[in-house]
């Protein structure tokens, strides 16, 4: 190859890097349908029709960002275990390589079925090969006894979630005086030894009872009510396929024929796709902050409270019925009234979850050395469940909530 040639193909390459870059921010950001080629073009400063020279098409741009995700991923990841080291630290290098302040952005695989399906096995391929080098990292820290034992199909998604959750956590207004190295510390911090000041202690917390009871008798004949127990069943099965899917990948016809009704119902009973997007968005908030309160008042200690919440919070993730939208992506699609909403309810959740912090310090029961870093990171062990819901095995699903709450509450770290 001649040096002219290879310098082009050097150059061809450091522009695609470039435009998957950008690709990457605009996808975490704005979603999917916000991320076309021609707002890339106009973002990036080029013409549209030299963005074709790389991708033929907005699947193809999706495809090419998913995978260069997983590429770094997996580079990051084998860079981490041949460096050696304990479990722990390959699991913190690792970190460091996908969330170093000099480290380009990643696309979250928040929409892997808006994908062609072969494209989609592609990535699914890549990511189930990342996911199975965390469990045998963890699976070799529990033999040598470096770390506890736990459900590491589980622990590995919680820690992708994390890796993923911080493109999204840096959106919302409660996490403004944050820096991304005091994320990436909470992460560390979280994934050694969680937040119980006594991590040899046992912890009998009382889970929220999360079952739907049926509507009341003397409901039946009550229109009004009716209509909102028709509206929640709506937004609880468009929230499923969302998170299931993703939203560009789940039409209105598909969330129709889930619940039984025309699209012309949903359209009557929320409106468009976009003011369902927000429905479902305030719905989630709602139950999130039910949860934080029920967690304000539990009678037990504040880990207690601590745990019950992230238990509640990924039973509710993964149940069809409850189904909180999962924020993985495209916070600024949003409108600015909705955008303003999440913040609003972000900062009551974010002072919710100190109090339980401030409280339980005092207490001496949990111990966090940055506990706003802390609660900003947490979502993102059970936000990221819901995505791969059907990889899970009905055992993995049944022991989730209790997986997590026992990693915020006692990391990996061996006891």
């Amino acid at each position: 190859m001649t040096a002219s040639k290879s310098k082009a193909r050097a150059t061809r390459g450091s522009k695609r890097a470039l435009f998957l870059e950008e690709a990457a921010r605009a996808l975490n950001s704005r979603g999917i349908s916000q991320t076309s080629l021609a707002d890339l073009a106009q973002t990036i400063g080029v013409s549209r029709a030299a963005l074709y020279y790389y991708f033929e098409d907005q699947q193809d741009l999706v495809f090419q960002s998913y995978r260069r995700s997983c590429e770094m991923m997996a580079r990051r990841l084998s860079e981490a275990v041949h460096r050696g080291g304990g479990a722990l630290t390959i699991l913190n290098d690792f970190i460091d390589g996908m969330l170093g302040v000099d480290e380009p952005d990643f696309a979250s695989l928040s929409e892997a079925a808006f994908l062609h399906p072969d494209q989609r096995n592609t990535i699914l391929g890549l990511y189930e090969a990342i996911l199975a080098t965390i469990v045998e990292i963890l699976n070799s820290g529990a033999r040598s006894g470096e770390l506890r034992s736990c459900a590491p199909g589980i622990a590995a998604q919680a820690i992708i979630g994390l890796v993923s959750w911080i493109s999204m956590a840096k959106r919302w207004g409660s996490n403004t005086e944050l820096t991304q190295a005091d994320m990436v510390a909470a992460i560390k911090a979280l994934l050694d030894g969680g937040i119980a000041a006594d991590r040899k202690a046992l912890v009998a917390y009382r889970p929220i009872d999360m079952s739907r009871s049926a509507m009341r008798a003397d409901n039946v004949f009550n229109a009004e009510a009716m209509a909102a127990a028709k509206q929640e069943a709506l937004l609880a099965s468009a929230s499923w396929l969302f998170n299931l899917k993703g939203v560009d990948a789940t039409s209105l016809e598909e969330i129709a024929m889930r619940v039984g009704v025309t699209k012309k119902v949903i359209y009557h009973n929320v409106g468009d796709k976009e003011t369902l997007l927000v429905a479902c968005n305030r719905r989630a908030f709602r139950i999130w902050e039910d949860i934080a309160q029920a967690a304000l008042s539990y009678d037990g200690s504040r880990l207690e409270a601590m745990c019950m919440a992230m238990y509640a919070n990924t039973e509710a993730s993964l149940r069809e019925d409850w189904a909180p939208l999962s924020s993985l992506a495209g916070f600024e699609a949003l409108p600015v009234e909705a955008r303003t909403e999440v913040d609003e309810s972000a900062i009551r959740l974010m002072n919710a979850y100190l109090q339980i912090h401030t409280t339980g310090q005092k207490e001496g029961s949990i111990a966090v050395p940055n506990a706003r870093a802390f609660m900003a990171m947490a979502p993102g062990t059970f936000q990221w469940l819901p995505k791969w819901h059907d990889s899970f095995s009905p055992a993995e699903r049944e022991i989730a909530p209790r997986e997590i709450a026992d990693l915020i509450r006692l990391g990996l770290r061996a006891i």
